[in-house]
């Protein structure tokens, strides 16, 4: 209980900056994603290494730190998609990754993968947050908040019932205090999250059926809890509590967004079905 002020405090400041990713969009959302993704990087390298792999990730760190801004360039120009750019950088980063191991006689295939691994996770995940898009008055601001609201409401309910009547463990070796009860009502909890997203979008002007807003968020919090439980297994693999902490009671990077990796390429795509986004 004593940092709780500072954990109060963390959580503030990080919420202030998801609604400034979300009011403003464009560059700043790039710039913000870009620091993250580049800071998730270093989160997983630190993982494997602690497992004695030397994963490669000079490529990781130039695709974190540009494929946002070449996303929303490539947004702005209208001549290619985004899609196809992020597409292009993720091979050109695949391609270096092969030949240095190609011509590095000292990596070993091991740490080849761990190197082909933290390409898709963390960064081919949380590129689906520039994927959708950054335009500040278009749909790609409630898809945005439909993940986020998701899988926060998910989190929070699941652990505030599961701490209060939780009794049966639902992946004792991986994450022993969470609970079915919890995981149940983290369902609920995202539903809920789909109609605080239904009055949210009316700050745009929005429309979408709050059915639809229930599905998507829904969806994307069962994901969430998925993503919870997947980052859990590299923490106790690595035998870590945290991935990093850079926030003081909130851990790191990937700590604060491994449920909204899982939720982000099914909002998108769901977005892109629905006729919401064009990418």
């Amino acid at each position: 209980m004593k940092d709780l002020p500072l954990r109060t405090a963390v959580a503030a400041v990080l919420l202030v900056l998801l609604g400034l990713v979300i009011w403003l969009g464009g560059g700043f959302q790039a710039i913000v994603l870009g620091v993250f993704a580049v800071l998730a990087v270093f989160e997983m390298n630190g993982v494997f290494k602690a497992n004695g792999y030397k994963p490669f990730i000079i490529p990781h760190i130039l695709l974190g730190g540009g494929m946002f801004p070449l996303m929303y360039f490539a947004a702005r120009s209208n001549k290619l998609s985004p899609a196809f750019w992020l597409f292009a950088a993720f091979f050109a980063a695949f391609i270096l990754i092969a030949l240095e191991r190609a011509m590095n006689s000292k990596r070993t295939n091991d740490d080849l993968i761990s190197s082909l691994v933290i390409l898709f996770y963390p960064l081919a995940l949380i590129s689906f947050l520039g994927l959708i898009g950054f335009g500040h008055l278009d749909h790609s601001r409630l898809a945005i908040i439909c993940i986020f609201a998701g899988v926060a409401m998910a989190d929070n309910t699941a652990y505030m019932v599961g701490s209060l009547i939780g009794k049966h463990k639902l992946c004792p070796a991986i994450s022993p205090k969470k609970s079915v009860e919890g995981a149940i009502a983290g369902l609920v909890g995202g539903a809920l999250g789909g109609i605080i997203c239904f009055f949210l979008q009316k700050l745009w002007g929005f429309e979408l059926s709050i059915w639809y807003c229930i599905l998507i968020c829904f969806v994307g919090g069962a994901l969430g809890q998925i993503g919870d439980l997947f980052a859990s297994t590299f923490k106790r693999w690595a035998n870590i509590k945290d991935f990093g902490s850079i926030f003081p009671g909130h851990g790191g990077i990937i700590d604060r967004l491994d449920s909204a990796m899982f939720a982000a390429p099914f909002v998108y795509f769901m977005f892109r079905l629905l006729g919401l986004i064009a990418r």
